[in-house]
């Protein structure tokens, strides 16, 4: 008979069994193991996660204590990166002394299978046309949230980095993302949130600007002939 493998309630729980950790150790113990090994000493130096330069990455693991669903991680993942994103500190920005995304992800992500997700109740429909409409109702909603998954949090990392002024050639180099491709995303989920359209804003125009330069740059050489 196979050995049924344990199930926990919440993403802190597995952690906290699988490496025999304190619930109120957490956030310390998940600090530690997820900053690069460059980060460690100078970061022992400073006195560790309690140091308030910090408070971004803690909050970050914080939030993901409740996390049920893979979800749930990335939208953590997500907001980690855009607040460190915001900060430019020397600490954080030069020496690169901060918990890294990538090991956290690798850190908590296997434990995700031992997390049970809670039922959601099904609530019955007494008036079949209150039912028809409210099924309407969650299409868009369901169809934002399936790409908040993808799409969507990609837009909020691009957002994050444009606003504090990472030029937006850069921001879709890094994410491996066409120009076309992003504003034909924007184009159709722009509503889903102000990022989004403040975003497609941005690059129309930027678009208009590059296009009265290259009239006004036509202009110059018919009036220099």
């Amino acid at each position: 008979m196979a050995e049924q493998k344990p199930e926990y309630s919440t993403l802190k729980d597995a952690f906290c069994a699988r490496y025999r950790s304190k619930p109120a150790r957490f956030v310390t113990d998940v600090f530690w193991k997820c900053l690069p090994a460059h980060a460690v000493i100078p970061a022992v130096f400073v006195g560790g996660p309690v140091n308030s330069r910090f408070d971004h990455d803690t909050e970050a693991i914080a939030s993901l204590a409740d996390a049920t669903c893979l979800e749930d991680l990335n939208e953590g993942l997500d907001e980690l990166v855009s607040m460190q994103r915001m900060d430019h500190s020397r600490l954080r920005q030069w020496f690169g002394i901060r918990v890294s995304s990538t090991r956290l992800r690798n850190l908590l992500l296997p434990l995700l299978d031992q997390v049970r997700r809670p039922v959601e109740p099904v609530l019955p429909e007494s008036n079949p046309e209150v039912g028809v409409a409210r099924s309407a109702a969650l299409v868009p909603s369901l169809r934002g949230s399936e790409m908040s998954t993808v799409g969507m949090r990609q837009v909020m990392r691009i957002h994050a980095a444009v606003t504090v002024g990472v030029p937006l050639e850069r921001v879709l180099e890094e994410e491996s993302l066409p120009a076309a491709h992003l504003e034909a995303f924007l184009s159709e989920f722009s509503q889903l949130r102000p990022e989004s359209a403040w975003l497609l804003s941005y690059i129309r125009d930027r678009e208009e600007l590059a296009q009265l330069r290259a009239e006004f740059k036509r202009q110059d050489r018919q009036e220099a002939r």
